[in-house]
């Protein structure tokens, strides 16, 4: 059922569309029923929206820290980005620190394919978000200019004690996508 609350719009199609059934009916016969049966759905689907703004799924939580990682990329906010890195996973906060220190990220662009899915029967819960991302940015070195990296990523949170959601791993590929093989960034 969390799916209904995911996004607003299969609240709204179903809403709009049993609406103008209801209205339709109601200019066919003029019925003052239907009148009612409309106001009563007009109502219910107004409390459906406000339920769906004010529950935040996992699937919610999770892009948003997606979101949450590409602000504090772009505000080479080390201290940041490392917070959103589960405990689990020192290796991989180490390996943030030192590549953030070679780098300077201008901008971390995700495109609109986010897909969140989540691995069943595991603890703790784990989710695996997939998405097109153009980073553009350049070494602090300044050996080269600015540089566009458009990949294909994946990455793999975990739901912490706190119940938040912390990055725990994470695969670079080609812009193209799974099939045309992973890329491991320069150590």
């Amino acid at each position: 059922m969390t799916w209904l609350f995911d996004q607003p719009l299969p609240i709204l199609i179903v809403g709009v569309l049993g609406g103008a059934i209801l209205a339709g009916t109601l200019a066919q016969t003029g019925n003052r029923l239907f009148l009612k049966l409309l106001l009563a759905w007009i109502t219910l689907f107004g409390l459906l929206l406000v339920v769906e703004y004010g529950v935040i799924t996992d699937r919610e939580q999770v892009q948003a820290t997606v979101y949450e990682i590409a602000a504090a990329l772009e505000a080479n906010d080390t201290a940041r980005v490392q917070r959103s890195i589960s405990d689990d996973a020192a290796d991989l906060q180490r390996e943030v620190e030192q590549k953030l220190n070679y780098v300077h990220v201008e901008a971390v662009k995700i495109k609109r394919n986010m897909e969140v899915n989540f691995v069943e029967q595991v603890t703790p819960r784990v989710a695996v978000a997939k998405m097109n991302v153009v980073f553009i940015g350049n070494l602090k070195s300044g050996i080269t200019s600015e540089g566009r990296f458009p990949t294909y990523l994946i990455l793999t949170f975990q739901q912490e004690a706190d119940q938040a959601w912390r990055l725990a791993d994470y695969q670079f590929f080609d812009a193209r996508g799974e099939q045309a093989g992973e890329i491991r960034p320069p150590a």
